[in-house]
């Protein structure tokens, strides 16, 4: 992977110094979770916190998926996106072998609802960090506990990272935290023990060189539910619980 700095010289260029990524960081996430789908041919997949609804577009051309849900509290970016993920005119000359139903939903990852229950992987891409404190502690018991699913990848930024930008204390105005890999990989494995998960750690966005202690950018996190151990957490109200739009 490339990474460009201004003028070349990292220190010269200090405090205005600019990264580039390349490719762009939210690319590099995105092909992050299209390589997971290449390896693990998931059939039933689900973005929390799905925006502008890119990552769902990219992941429709992957002929194992069968189901693909989006997830999203802004009912407008659905809106005004939800009709790219219309079938292309070249899909109907040349059709999947296997049916594809793309669903949208509004409504808030913190909310239970059964329609998503059952999948082989969800997704969490840059979400967490937007939660507030009280939906964060219920945003494990809901996705791990509740939904469940046999896969689980979390990304979210690595404030260590931080530094190297010009004048950032978030990176994002609506970011209500963001974490060092100590305080995310804390929560991860904290969250994979009380659910039944087992959790690896890896990230996207290197670091210029000289600046390797810092670690990825992006931090990811992939979760795996340990086979054979059902969760404790019994939810006698799970079937047909619909709350999303």
């Amino acid at each position: 992977m490339e990474m460009y700095v201004i003028d070349g010289n990292f220190e010269e260029v200090c405090p205005e110094k600019v990264i580039k990524f390349k490719p762009p960081l939210y690319k590099q996430r995105y092909q992050f979770v299209r390589d997971f789908v290449d390896q693990h041919k998931p059939k039933k997949v689900a973005d929390l916190g799905c925006g502008d609804t890119e990552l769902l577009r990219l992941l429709k051309i992957y002929p194992c998926i069968q189901r693909l849900v989006g997830v999203d509290i802004d009912k407008e970016k659905l809106q005004s996106n939800g009709h790219q993920l219309s079938p292309y005119l070249g899909e109907f000359v040349k059709p999947r072998d296997l049916d594809l139903t793309v669903i949208l939903y509004h409504g808030s990852v913190v909310e239970r609802d059964s329609r998503l229950l059952g999948f082989d992987l969800i997704t969490c891409i840059e979400l967490i960090e937007h939660l507030d404190s009280d939906d964060l502690a219920r945003f494990p018991e809901v996705v791990f506990g509740y939904l469940s699913p046999a896969m689980i990848v979390i990304s979210t930024p690595n404030s260590e990272f931080n530094p190297l930008f010009p004048t950032v204390t978030l990176r994002d105005a609506d970011h209500k935290f963001e974490w060092n890999r100590m305080e995310f990989q804390t929560w991860a494995l904290q969250v994979a023990n009380r659910y039944h998960y087992s959790v690896e750690f890896t990230g996207v966005g290197e670091p210029p060189a000289g600046a390797e202690h810092v670690g990825y950018c992006t931090q990811i996190g992939v979760f795996r539910k340990n086979s054979g151990k059902v969760t404790e957490l019994c939810f006698p109200e799970q079937h047909d619980q619909h709350v999303y739009e």
